[in-house]
């Protein structure tokens, strides 16, 4: 027996030790870790997302370096939640969910057969999207709430002309990030670290894969793509360096208090024009459907839609039936509204529906609903999505340089130790 026992420990060392090598801490973070197991799954799940973008990853040390400081970043959120209480009930994540799916033109079960399909969990899924969640309610109350954009900032932005800027540009980016209140020492160190990142890039390398690599960005990871942005959704700087490139472009640095820009000009569209909107005149009747008890609604829904479709007066059905009280009282009249203002599943049911139709009972977080579209209209809103779009301009500015500032804030006040 003990000749067995040491024979079993013999072939079972070289796995239990790849084990505990799995699982040994990368990092310290305040009172929680950071461990391999961890790390390597970030890791293969941004490769994977890298590689669906045609990105090749850096060297591995670097890279993984990289993943480590957002894995820190994402755990020191994430702990201030917990401080705060923070929390997503599981109606509010069912509706994310469903939201996710409907912009996927999916269901929420064939959303769930494609997580599954592309070998995740979807539990896993689950859990992913009520922590962004989490930390998306903590930035909002932390960064977001904080940021005030006064009438004057946007009559001043009107002024100069930034709403009216027409051009778009699909840009990359790579920040080398300088420290809070840096030392004059500090700061050319990190201007020469940028001049020799520009350098390499002017003599071939790859963009997205040194934006994974060395950018402190909030969009490193996904290897520096900034998506399109208007030109007056960037800081002028930022504008004036890209604006006579053309695409696969590279600009000069670009000094900002935070640090040193590099942006690649990926696409550009200089078209413009004015701001149309389409709007439907729709009304409704809502049944709400508590839990365990779908089947009593869609047959409450069902009896109204039949009564309504042998003659009675929808609006007063809905003043006496619906489970809507703001639209209730107006005959269940919604006004004019944009699909984005209404819940995906309403808004496909609504697009579809010719006027003067009465819909099938339509399924949504809310409940079930009878829509009418009572008419459609194009409406020219450009002077007021100009001042809308002045306005969320300005904040995101703002958002973009706080959030980065208060990050850093966070991870220098916190008890960070990574170990090799």
């Amino acid at each position: 027996m003990k000749r067995l026992l040491v024979l079993l420990c013999a072939l079972l060392a070289p796995a239990l030790a790849m084990a505990a090598n799995l699982d040994r801490v990368v990092a310290v973070v305040n009172k929680d870790v950071i461990v391999q197991s961890e790390l390597e799954r970030e890791v293969q799940r941004i490769v994977a997302d890298l590689r669906r973008r045609g990105t090749t990853t850096p060297p591995p040390t670097e890279f993984e370096r990289q993943v480590l400081e957002h894995l820190v970043a994402r755990q020191l959120q994430m702990q201030l939640a917990d401080v705060a209480g923070i929390n997503i009930s599981d109606d509010e994540l069912n509706l994310a969910l469903e939201n996710i799916a409907a912009r996927n033109q999916l269901t929420l079960s064939q959303m769930r057969d494609a997580v599954i399909a592309d070998g995740g969990s979807f539990e896993a899924f689950r859990d992913e999207v009520r922590s962004e969640m989490r930390l998306t309610q903590l930035r909002q109350q932390e960064v977001i709430a904080r940021i005030n954009v006064s009438d004057a900032e946007v009559e001043r932005f009107l002024a100069e002309g930034g709403a009216a800027a027409s051009a778009r540009y699909h840009l990359a980016h790579i920040l080398i990030a300088l420290p809070p209140d840096p030392t004059p020492a500090q700061l050319r160190d990190t201007e020469a670290q940028a001049r020799r990142v520009h350098d390499e890039l002017a003599a071939g390398a790859d963009f997205a894969s040194t934006a994974v690599a060395v950018s402190k960005g909030q969009q490193a990871l996904e290897g520096g793509d900034l998506g399109w942005r208007n030109a007056d959704e960037l800081p002028p700087p930022f504008v004036a360096a890209v604006q006579n490139l053309s695409p696969g472009g590279i600009s000069d640095i670009i000094p900002s208090s935070n640090g040193f820009h590099i942006l690649k000009l990926l696409e550009a569209d200089a078209s413009g024009g004015r701001h149309v909107v389409e709007q439907t005149h729709v009304e409704h009747i809502l049944v709400k459907a508590e839990s365990g008890r779908e089947d009593e609604a869609l047959a409450r829904v069902e009896s109204l839609r039949q009564r309504i479709l042998a003659g009675e007066d929808f609006q007063a059905l809905a003043r006496s039936h619906s489970d809507d009280p703001g639209s209730a009282v107006k005959g269940g009249d919604l006004g004019w509204v944009q699909a984005q203002d209404v819940v995906p599943a309403f808004a496909s049911a609504m697009q579809g529906l010719p006027e003067g139709e009465l819909s099938e009972p339509v399924r949504s977080s809310f409940g079930f609903h009878l829509i009418r579209v009572l008419g459609r209209r194009s409406q020219d809103d450009t002077e007021a999505y100009r001042r809308a779009h002045a306005r969320d301009t300005l904040r995101a500015r703002k958002a973009e340089e706080m959030t980065q500032a208060w990050l850093q804030r966070l991870r220098d006040e916190a008890y960070v130790e990574l170990r090799p």
